[in-house]
């Protein structure tokens, strides 16, 4: 995953496609369309009683080694730094869409791709998080994605969204059973540079280029 991704529909979406009770905080943000690594974005977790809640956290994940803002899924259960947050700490990223870029990452001007679910519902995004902020967990892509770039966010199914944020559940079950079916059903097309440029906002961030 690039780094940058998109939420323009409001929470009660989500909640309503994760079946959930719609939050009782608004965005008040509005849409975003071009949510960068260390901005605070929305999610959807489990608090300390066990409680749904909807939280906005900063996108980053201080290790050791610094800053992450992705964790590759198929590690998480395995490196130290995240086997507890896989366990215990799994969440979901409330998302319209996500930007890849397309090409070998030694070429210095990639093209950008805008990826979205063809009837445009709500993506939720899967994550792991602490207090001081959370990484999106990335997997081996499918087609379309596969056709731009070598990985891309987990994508958790609306109707596993509950027993994904559920410590009950193991990470490894919960990420088996997440599966391609999301990611299938997404389509995406080329975008201008609008994105790359932290802070800049607006739909034409996604807008179509020939």
């Amino acid at each position: 995953m690039c780094g940058r991704f998109a939420r323009y529909q409001p929470l009660p979406v989500f909640a309503e496609a994760a079946g959930v009770l719609a939050p009782r905080v608004e965005a008040l943000d509005g849409p975003r369309y071009n949510i960068a690594p260390g901005t605070p974005a929305w999610l959807l977790a489990r608090d300390a009683q066990g409680e749904v809640v909807f939280n906005e956290l900063p996108w980053r994940f201080p290790t050791s080694r610094g800053n992450r803002i992705n964790v590759r899924s198929e590690t998480a259960q395995v490196v130290p730094e995240y086997c507890e947050p896989f366990a215990q700490h799994r969440c979901v990223v409330l998302a319209s869409g996500f930007y890849e870029p397309e090409g070998a990452k030694t070429e210095k001007h990639r093209p950008w791709w805008y990826f979205e679910a063809n009837d445009r519902s709500p993506l939720f995004l899967g994550a792991v998080a602490q207090e001081a902020g959370f990484a999106i967990l990335t997997r081996s892509p499918v087609d379309p994605v596969a056709r731009v770039h070598d990985r891309s966010p987990v994508l958790v199914p609306a109707d596993q969204v509950l027993q994904w944020i559920d410590p009950q559940w193991a990470g490894r079950e919960v990420l088996a059973q997440a599966g391609t079916r999301v990611a299938a059903s997404l389509h995406g097309w080329r975008v201008s540079d609008a994105a790359k440029i932290a802070g800049r906002e607006g739909a034409e961030c996604i807008a179509v280029i020939a």
